[in-house]
């Protein structure tokens, strides 16, 4: 007698075997349903960025120069190479390396020394000092430049005003090689500090109390507590603002526009603000585009690295 044909096990669409008579679980009923509301979403990202973005680097990789006709031939690599061989670039990379490690390192010792001020328990009118200290941050980059500017001015400013009263000489705080760098960090600072304070005040709330009121019964100081435990506790929370802060900070354009527009000279031109000359002044918009990627993938490669390192010290 032949013997009966075995039955085809059914596939379900991951490839492995499911039972005759399978039926769609509540999960794979949330997972659809979860897809389906977030589409218009990611559609509506596809197009917002996503396509600037395939737009940009098809630019890139041709002659696209605004005073020669518009897009060019295909040059493969040539706005790279132009720009990575380009002392002006170089400057203003060095620039930015600057601009970001001094701003982001002052605005998260200040942060930290006034978070740990307003972290102390008993500490009275805490909410009001709280929002004193957030007042920056709610002013546009645009008003506190022209503010700054303003202040800084070498014959109208308040602050020359407030130097000769105590004797000193004025100084070109913007106008200045040795002090244009310095005066733009220093308003960044201003400018910043108040976010990272938000951050890293969160971070301390969110600490637990265990650790801190047992080291107090073995009779650790104030000092003691800091360096063995509150700050290693904290320090994911400080790379998580570091990072904030260090990504923002290589993109500063507004700014550096408003006080200094790059100079003077190139003392203060950051890499935004290079692309930004190269887009819309000598209207070489292949090369921004080139410029442009470059950077993206220069705070791509530092967020991997604090993320990783963020990571490691968790």
């Amino acid at each position: 007698m032949a013997s009966e044909p075995l039955a085809r096990p059914l596939l379900s669409s991951r490839g492995g075997i499911r039972r005759r008579g399978w039926r769609p679980t509540r999960r794979h009923g949330e997972r659809r349903f979860g897809w389906g509301m977030a589409a218009p979403t990611l559609l509506a990202l596809a197009a917002v960025v996503g396509f600037p973005l395939v737009f940009a680097l098809w630019v890139s990789v041709h002659d696209y120069d605004l005073t020669e006709g518009g897009i060019g031939a295909f040059i493969g690599g040539a706005n790279y190479a132009r720009t990575l061989t380009d002392d002006l670039v170089a400057t203003a990379a060095a620039n930015t390396a600057v601009f970001s490690v001094g701003a982001v390192a002052i605005e998260l010792l200040l942060a930290l020394g006034l978070s740990l001020l307003l972290n102390q328990p008993g500490l009275r009118f805490k909410g009001a000092y709280l929002a004193i200290l957030l007042i920056p941050l709610l002013v546009s980059p645009i008003a506190v430049g022209l503010i700054w500017r303003l202040l800084l001015h070498p014959d109208l400013g308040a602050v020359n005003w407030i130097l000769g009263g105590l004797g000193l000489p004025p100084q070109e705080w913007l106008a200045g090689q040795t002090t244009a760098m310095p005066t733009v960090i220093g308003i960044d600072a201003w400018h910043e500090t108040s976010l990272m304070i938000v951050i890293i005040l969160a971070g301390l709330t969110a600490l637990p109390r265990d650790p801190v009121e047992a080291a107090m019964v073995d009779g650790a100081d104030r000092w003691q507590i800091l360096r063995t435990i509150t700050l290693p506790l904290l320090a994911p929370v400080l790379l998580v603002a570091i990072l904030i802060r260090l990504i923002a900070s290589m993109k500063t354009y507004d700014l550096i526009y408003i006080l200094t527009r790059g100079g003077p000279g190139s003392a203060t031109e950051t890499i935004s603000y290079s692309i930004w000359k190269a887009a819309f002044t000598t209207l070489e918009m292949g090369r921004a585009a080139a410029a442009s990627f470059l950077l993206l993938l220069l705070i791509l490669l530092l967020s991997v690295l604090l993320v990783r390192f963020s990571r490691d010290a968790a």
